[in-house]
């Protein structure tokens, strides 16, 4: 298995992949709370929701700088009857197989019945885009993966100094002016369409794999003999002090975010489109990238990790498609949530309140992510789901 290209598969980007997801479950967890609870109970809890938010939100970034990372990679060539046989059929039966559903128990929920028709309603709302909020990321993955092929061509005739310069419009106009907008409380500053942050995160991916194409013919052009025994020993430990570097500048970054929440009293909410979401996604992606072990320079210990990261990578898609399904039921069927179990925990101070409601989001997402991975294991043992959606 080869992560979706030639050669050994990448285990930087499985570790990516299930941090990525856990962090989705554990934003969710928090969201979901928060959309069935009255906010005027927990005011003073804002500025640690607020804190969780920031330190989760770099995850569909993450996604995104995969994706762009594989599927943008030049000396990989992707034409139309593969990406929509082989890619897109994938997502698009992914959306139809849980998006249909997902659709039906809203309409289900609403009119407290089951009507036959509720199943072509259902369909027609899926088409719409009219499902179940976290499934918007597929009918974005489906829109890159559609342009993939013609982004290829054109990357490849763009200078580099050129795409640079675009990414480098859209960052300052989908990220940074709405940031600028929202802490001057003005609307004077020129914008670009927020989606647009989607496409940059696809493109930074793109620029990883150039990187990682130029290192590599460097390496084999420049070393032979004993030199090339050199680099491979040497290239691995270099990379992983790089890459603690920049996972330092991350924990750096997280840690001034949290403080601007608590301490500075912050409170300006952005999507993935927030300029420190956006470093912060590059960063660790840089991280693992930097200290990334593949082909001859893995060690016998680093091929025999205790943790399974290339089998849990392979449950993150399916662990994404039902781990809503698990908080629907907790929150709204069940009646439970880290607020009302707060609740009646009965604590005297706020820093107190602070502490549990930490541990209850931590319990709640580790319930989720549980129950989310054994559905998502019995879901892959169905071979026609496997091949084709999974």
């Amino acid at each position: 298995m080869t992560n979706g290209l030639s050669g050994p598969r990448k285990q930087f980007l499985d570790v990516l992949r299930v941090l990525a997801t856990c962090a989705v479950v554990l934003m969710h967890v928090l969201t979901g709370a928060t959309d069935v609870t009255d906010a005027s109970i927990v005011p003073e809890y804002r500025s640690l929701l607020l804190s969780v938010m920031d330190l989760v939100t770099w995850c569909v970034p993450i996604f995104l700088l995969i994706s762009g990372y594989l599927f943008l990679n030049p000396e990989r060539t992707l034409t139309y009857p593969v990406m929509i046989k082989k890619y897109c059929r994938r997502i698009a039966l992914a959306i139809l197989l849980f998006g249909v559903p997902y659709a039906a128990s809203e309409l289900v929920v609403a009119e407290r019945t089951f009507r036959i028709r509720m199943i072509p309603e259902a369909l027609k709302m899926t088409l719409m885009g009219h499902t179940w909020s976290h499934m918007w990321y597929l009918y974005l993955i489906l829109f890159l993966y559609l342009i993939t092929p013609l982004l290829k061509k054109v990357l490849r005739v763009l200078p580099v100094w050129g795409v640079v310069a675009m990414m480098a419009v859209i960052f300052l106009g989908s990220s940074v002016a709405p940031f600028l907008n929202k802490v001057l409380d003005v609307n004077s500053i020129p914008v670009l369409p927020d989606g647009g942050v989607y496409f940059l995160y696809y493109l930074c991916g793109y620029f990883f794999a150039v990187r990682e194409v130029c290192v590599d013919k460097a390496e084999s052009s420049g070393t032979s003999g004993k030199g090339m025994e050199a680099g491979l020993d040497t290239e691995p430990v270099r990379g992983k002090r790089i890459g603690n570097v920049w996972l330092m500048a991350a924990a750096v970054l997280m840690m001034g975010m949290i403080l601007s929440r608590t301490l500075a009293g912050f409170s300006i909410q952005m999507a993935y489109n927030y300029p420190f979401t956006v470093l912060l996604a590059v960063l660790l992606f840089a991280a693992g990238w930097n200290g990334r072990r593949d082909g001859a320079a893995s060690t016998a210990r680093e091929k025999t990790h205790r943790i399974p990261w290339q089998e849990a990578g392979a449950l993150s898609f399916a662990v994404y498609l039902v781990h809503p399904v698990y908080v629907n039921l907790l929150y709204k069927f069940v009646k439970i949530t880290p607020f009302t179990v707060l609740e009646q925990c009965g604590v005297q101070s706020v820093a107190a309140g602070q502490v549990v409601l930490i541990l209850l989001l931590a319990a709640f997402c580790l319930v989720v992510l549980a129950l989310a991975t054994a559905t998502a294991w019995v879901l892959r043992k169905i071979p026609v789901l496997r091949k084709y959606v999974l």
